[in-house]
């Protein structure tokens, strides 16, 4: 079993699953937030989408924590990227990842979009380099003849890296391979066998990194002992059926999140011409094309607050996933994950190419 500490304080183990000792955060309103948002939309894959979903040890800043729990993009009850930095204080923050699923003959490739409605610092300087609606991604590879988790993806601040389960048999530098998978099973125990990778996600800019990678502010000792930097919570799938609703930050113990479907919801509303531009969540387009799929591809969250001289809209979208942030690749490995990785990496045979579930196809 991992037990996660704070550098604060150590705490016992709770239900036996993976535990977490955190700070009180940011001071919280008065006011309870309202909650707003609808119910999540899903489809077909959601079962296959819990079963496979990761384990969020989530760092959270002690002075302004909240910022740092994950959320619906509809938080506020809307699709509309430019109030979200003020609606914050305001909303009730459920816990929230979006998934896609796409299928191969050989392989499952499950991507999850983790979204914050800020990305903040403790002290704003002049040069506003924060931003207003934050996204990341990462992305799990099922092998369909092991049920095995043998890959796993994530993204933080425009480059994405791979960790893949010992013995796997990808290859490929260290720039894109990065080490070895954290898979725990369904109370968060460590297990070769464990359906869900552990990732780690950093306060504030909120990037994304394997639980074991050197970007992640979480020790894992050879006897499963943890230890955040700071503060954190451990984030679950919640089971089907289980109500979510926004931790205290003193939480200690796991805490459910809800799945829903960036296909159902945002992927229709996107063909539809209702995601893209100011009033609505994503801008920043550029082409994408493969042999399905062609799209204007919105690379960023939109928002409106002042960020710095690139321009208010710097959150990752949940489309634009890629090892790199080139226009030409960028959104590959959403939209052909099977193709960008055996480009990229050495992939272990049996490898297809061919798609047997994709719901992306626009010609």
């Amino acid at each position: 079993m991992v037990h996660v500490h704070s550098v604060r304080m150590t705490v016992a183990p709770v239900l036996a699953a993976l535990c977490v000792a955190c700070g009180t955060g940011a001071a919280q309103s008065h006011r309870k937030p309202r909650r707003v948002c609808p119910p999540p939309v899903v489809d077909g894959a959601l079962g296959l989408a819990r079963h496979y979903a990761p384990w969020v040890l989530q760092e959270t800043h002690p002075t302004g924590g909240r910022q740092d729990l994950p959320a619906p993009v509809d938080f506020d009850g809307n699709l509309n990227g430019d109030d979200n930095w003020q609606n914050l204080p305001n909303y009730e923050l459920l816990p929230t990842l979006y998934y896609a699923h796409v299928e191969t003959a050989t392989h499952h490739f499950l991507t999850f979009h983790i979204f914050h409605p800020r990305d903040w610092e403790p002290i704003d300087l002049p040069l506003h380099l924060t931003h207003e609606g934050d996204g990341e991604n990462l992305q799990v590879v099922v092998s369909k003849a092991s049920d095995d988790v043998v890959l796993l993806f994530t993204q933080a601040h425009y480059r994405g890296g791979a960790y893949e389960k010992p013995g796997a048999g990808f290859g490929g530098e260290r720039e894109h391979l990065r080490g070895p998978i954290l898979l725990v099973d369904d109370e968060g125990r460590p297990s070769r066998t464990g359906t869900h990778a552990a990732v780690f996600v950093e306060a504030k800019g909120h990037g994304i990194y394997g639980a074991l990678g050197e970007g992640s502010r979480v020790v894992v000792s050879p006897e499963g002992a943890a230890r955040f930097s700071r503060d954190g919570l451990v984030l679950r799938p919640a089971r089907d059926g289980e109500a979510v609703a926004e931790p205290p930050l003193g939480s200690v113990g796991p805490v459910p999140y809800r799945l829903e479907s960036t296909t159902a919801k945002l992927w229709l509303a996107l063909r539809r011409g209702e995601l893209v531009g100011k009033g609505h969540l994503l801008d920043g387009v550029v082409p994408y094309e493969d042999s399905r799929v062609r799209v204007a591809l919105p690379r960023y969250h939109e928002g409106n607050r002042l960020s710095g001289p690139f321009g208010p809209d710097r959150g990752i979208s949940p489309f634009a996933v890629d090892f790199s942030w080139k226009t030409g690749t960028l959104g590959s490995l959403f939209f052909d994950p099977a193709r960008r990785y055996a480009e990229v990496l050495s992939v272990p045979q049996p490898w297809s190419l061919e798609y047997i579930n994709y719901p992306f196809a626009t010609h």
